[in-house]
């Protein structure tokens, strides 16, 4: 699979294209993808399941994936769940601090998938910031989207 999405990067069309692969438990895509020879930078991250997810499952990808993405500039942590919207909210626990800013990283998951954003807050709100990873360490987000997705019990690839 890692050979796979490492492929569709070095086969990624020009600048700021949407990115799209098949993975064994869902599709990843990319908004807005540019890649370059060590990184890549993209709006949004999307992994949708092949399968729905109840509430509980997607509690389950959700603390998969904190406990997986330990590599990204700060740590996550499930900030809320709502399960009558079967909605369950990952944050940065500690955003990196700027001067009068902070950045940090969202992922939403749902019974339909996750998405992943970064963003920044000022004194005026916050806005989406593009997401700058490595070519690995986005290969990785995507492998780890993946396995986080795999029902509990099924062996992951």
């Amino acid at each position: 699979m890692t050979q796979d999405i490492r492929q569709c990067l070095d086969d990624h069309p020009a600048p700021n294209r949407k990115f799209e692969t098949a993975l064994n438990q869902g599709k990843v895509t990319a908004t807005d993808l540019t890649v370059e020879r060590v990184g890549v930078s993209t709006r949004q991250i999307d992994y949708r399941f092949n399968e729905a997810k109840s509430h509980e499952g997607a509690s389950d990808v959700a603390e998969n994936l904190v406990r997986r993405v330990d590599y990204l500039l700060e740590p996550l942590a499930i900030i809320e769940r709502d399960p009558a919207e079967s909605q369950i909210q990952i944050r940065s626990q500690k955003p990196t601090q700027d001067g009068d800013s902070r950045r940090y990283y969202e992922m939403n998951v749902d019974g339909q998938g996750i998405s992943i954003q970064r963003y920044k807050t000022t004194g005026t709100g916050r806005e989406s910031e593009e997401i700058h990873l490595t070519r690995e360490s986005f290969e990785r987000v995507c492998r780890d989207l993946d396995e986080a997705a795999a029902p509990k019990g099924k062996p992951r690839p």
